[in-house]
């Protein structure tokens, strides 16, 4: 190089760039000489490239500037800049050149990659992908482009709104669930959303339900409540969720908002059903009542069935059962109900009118064999005790209490009241020598229920001496063991021969998984767990067991996945787990940031690091 100004490449770049459009200049054409004069002197300038190229558009050369665009990428393949024109360019073309395209999306995705914030490139990005059919793509992108909240808009639409669509579209058209959920939730969070936004959250929350994402359900018909807050239907379907969730105390804050907009027989039938899951029996009975009052509450007959049955056993609950005989001989078809059949004979044996009990107890043994107290008499009472002349009355007397002892056990844990069930196995227990395996698995569920870890294992060690080959004892037993703090060789052992026994048990293997895991088998606990995700894809608990072991692994982003899909339904620890997802989202967005895409050859660990303090 030198001292002379028009062999100075420096001097030759200033002069080019003054004269560039894009810095007020008007002779572009004089900067392209400018600039092919530095790259003379200068062939590895990045920078010369990437201006001449730039000077080569505003000359309205498009075709030209693709080589010294291109070559800048080479040159500097860092250069968030370069890859940003290239890419700029390339989509410029591509609008009437579909050959163009390809080459567009490649150099758009690496201007992503180092721009992750610019929406111009997302959005450009997501029209080439579409272009191209790549739908997965364009799907990425337009998600991508809507989360970075871009201002402005397209044609006449909010871009963030537009991107929202777009995935929204996408993603229905894909099966992109979480995609899906993602986009409509987006649309339908900022002021004043579209109503036709709003039929896709209502329509979103609808197949939520019918799927099962109980916990993604709740979530779309609280926003949708906060959208139309006068309807209420939406606070309806907000509470049967509730209880299904057993959230029973929101479940009846949810129904009084409801009832305010307008009462219904459904409201209250939803009420007496909650007050009944949190033991208020009295304020249950008085719903009931109101339900019954109206002469055809509902047209829906299974929910009449219910109700019925559910009136019953709140009057048996509170120990009136002569009240229960005369408001279950009031009602119609009783004799076609073997749920109500069922509670007569139990009210009938409270009575202590043991003739007619047994007499009700055959005839249901006989019609309604796979009815839960029915079906317990059969595998229980053998057949010559129903013979009425080779039936002591002492021992008929016997047989029929503790049938009724169980059930009732059974009926209080049915509605999640487990002090109540505990009292009365033990009543139960106490008035037999005879040991049931039902009843010593329902004995262990209600301390587990309450906490009483301890208890529980001695129990569930006297069903494993009653039955040392049931796969539910061993597994249950051995899942305990392994999550309290009990003989882990003893819980793998357990797991294990349940497993053997039935090998396509997804909680079984779920069990499985959870001990590999335990004992540092992380791989093989993997490929238990995600066995178990395939038999039971709805089950949240694998899916955080899976999550965990995931995560173990290194594999955050499948770990948050798996986590991301439990949170689509409703479990105790699922706030908890909220909060841990929210910790490795941030966690996750942060390291991409720092690092960039470890795939991208262009980037170096340099780069990454002072992006990331960036």
């Amino acid at each position: 190089m030198t001292g002379r100004a028009e062999d100075d490449p420096r001097a030759l770049m200033f002069q080019a760039r003054a004269k560039q459009r894009r810095t007020g200049g008007e002779d572009p054409e004089g900067a392209t000489a400018l600039y092919r004069r530095v790259i003379a002197l200068v062939p590895q300038s990045a920078e010369a490239e990437l201006r001449l190229s730039e000077a080569l558009v505003e000359s309205g050369d498009l075709d030209g500037a693709v080589a010294p665009a291109t070559k800048a990428t080479e040159l500097d393949p860092r250069s968030a800049e370069a890859w940003v024109h290239l890419g700029t360019l390339q989509y410029i073309r591509g609008r009437s050149t579909e050959s163009v395209r390809p080459e567009c999306r490649t150099a758009l995705q690496t201007a992503n990659r180092l721009v992750p914030g610019d929406a111009e490139i997302l959005l450009y990005l997501a029209q080439v992908c579409q272009d191209l059919d790549d739908r997965a793509g364009a799907l990425k992108a337009w998600l991508k482009l809507g989360r970075i909240h871009p201002g402005g808009t397209y044609g006449e639409k909010p871009l963030a709104a537009l991107a929202w669509e777009r995935a929204a579209t996408l993603a229905t058209d894909l099966n992109e669930y979480e995609a899906k959920r993602e986009a409509v939730m987006a649309l339908c969070r900022g002021n004043h959303p579209e109503a036709r936004h709003l039929r896709m959250l209502e329509e979103l929350a609808r197949d939520q339900v019918e799927k099962g994402y109980l916990g993604h359900a709740e979530d779309s018909f609280l926003l949708l409540a906060q959208n139309v807050p006068g309807e209420p239907g939406i606070w309806e379907n907000i509470a049967r969720i509730q209880i299904q969730t057993e959230h029973f105390d929101e479940a009846l804050k949810s129904l009084q908002t409801a009832e305010s907009l307008k009462p219904s027989p459904r409201l209250t039938y939803f009420k007496a059903i909650s007050y009944m899951n949190l033991g208020h029996l009295q304020e249950a009975e008085s719903f009931w009542r109101e339900y019954f009052s109206v002469p055809e509450p509902t047209d829906d007959k299974e929910m009449q069935q219910n109700a019925s049955f559910c009136f019953g056993v709140c009057m048996l609950l509170e120990g009136r059962p002569a009240d229960l005989l005369l408001l279950v001989d009031s009602w119609p078809d009783v004799e076609a109900q073997g749920d109500l059949q069922a509670l007569k004979t139990q009210a009938l044996i409270q009575t202590q009118d043991w003739k007619a009990a047994r007499g009700c107890l055959k005839n249901g043994m006989e019609r309604f064999p796979k009815q839960t107290l029915f079906s317990h008499a059969i595998r229980t009472i053998p057949a010559e005790k129903l013979q009425e002349s080779l039936w002591s009355r002492t021992e008929a007397r016997q047989v029929l209490a503790q049938l009724d002892l169980e059930s009732m056990a059974g009926l209080w844990a049915e509605f999640r009241q487990w002090n109540k069930c505990l009292d009365l196995v033990i009543k139960a227990r106490q008035a037999s020598k005879l040991r049931s395996a039902d009843l010593l698995l329902l004995h262990a569920n209600a301390l587990d229920q309450l906490n009483r870890f301890q208890e529980a294992t001695q129990v569930y060690r006297e069903a494993q001496k009653l039955k040392p080959d049931d796969a539910m004892v061993q597994n249950n037993l051995g899942y305990l063991l392994l999550e309290k703090g009990g003989d882990i060789k003893e819980a793998i052992r357990l797991i294990e021969a349940s497993l053997k026994q039935d090998p396509k048990n997804g909680s079984t293997l779920d069990s499985w998984g959870w001990a590999l895991f335990k004992q540092g088998k992380a791989k093989e606990a993997e490929e238990a767990l995600r066995k178990a995700v395939d038999l039971r894809p709805y089950n949240p608990d694998i899916r955080k067991h899976l999550g965990e072991v995931l995560l173990k692994q290194g594999n955050k982003e499948e770990a948050l996945a798996q986590w991301e899909r439990a949170l689509a339904y409703a479990f105790p620890e699922r706030k908890e787990l909220e909060e841990r997802t929210r910790k490795l989202r941030v966690e996750l967005a942060r390291e991409q940031q720092h690092t960039g895409d470890e795939n991208d050859p262009s980037r170096s660990d340099d780069e990454g690091e002072d992006e990331g303090d960036d």
